[in-house]
């Protein structure tokens, strides 16, 4: 993602989280760093890289993959699974350096007036049934053993174990940290 060659034709996602866990993992760092020197080098990772990008972009690079005007795009499975299955050409790989971990979840608010009608809904889409045409509709990744064969064998959403292990999940972090990392994100997006 950071080859001088592809300038003009990469997208980040547009996630601070994201790109600077991508930095970070480039330099051996956990995504979760809080540490002022650690979060300094995934910056200038990120400054040097975004003269080589077309944009921070999230789901919209996928029409940008299909249609060839972009090569290579950091992107979340389900979206990398979707530009596949439209250009089967195309292909994912996981960073051997480590890459984060996300789950799609639903939830109810607190604040909620129709707690009842909420939790009716998220039973719905738990249905086997259901979860199952889901995936196979969004491809999306799930837990649900009724998904076909055919989907769960999709390394992009169900990837081998020793690909897993590389995946990290982000952490909450200290209000000091967070606040640093909203400082060097706006830094390098009007960089």
């Amino acid at each position: 993602m950071w080859r001088p060659d592809l300038r003009n034709r990469i997208t980040m996602l547009d996630d601070p989280a994201e790109v600077l866990g991508a930095c970070l993992k480039k330099l051996g760092y956990s995504i979760n760093s809080g540490d002022p020197g650690e979060l300094d080098k995934a910056r200038r990772q990120a400054v040097a890289q975004k003269p080589l990008l077309r944009a921070y972009l999230n789901a919209e690079a996928r029409d940008q993959l299909v249609s060839g005007d972009i090569t290579a795009a950091q992107l979340w499975a389900t979206t990398s699974q979707q530009a596949m299955d439209a250009a089967p050409a195309l292909g994912f790989v996981y960073p051997a350096e480590g890459f984060a971990l996300y789950a799609d979840n639903a939830v109810v608010l607190r604040e909620s007036r129709r707690e009842r009608l909420a939790h009716q809904f998220i039973d719905y889409l738990l249905r086997a049934a259901v979860a199952a045409d889901i995936v196979k509709a969004t491809r999306t990744a799930t837990a649900n053993r009724a998904v076909p064969e055919s989907v769960r064998s999709s390394a992009t959403l169900y990837p081998p174990p020793e690909t897993l292990r590389l995946g990290e999940w982000f952490q909450p972090l200290p209000a000091a940290a967070q606040r640093l990392r909203d400082r060097l994100w706006t830094e390098i997006k009007s960089a």
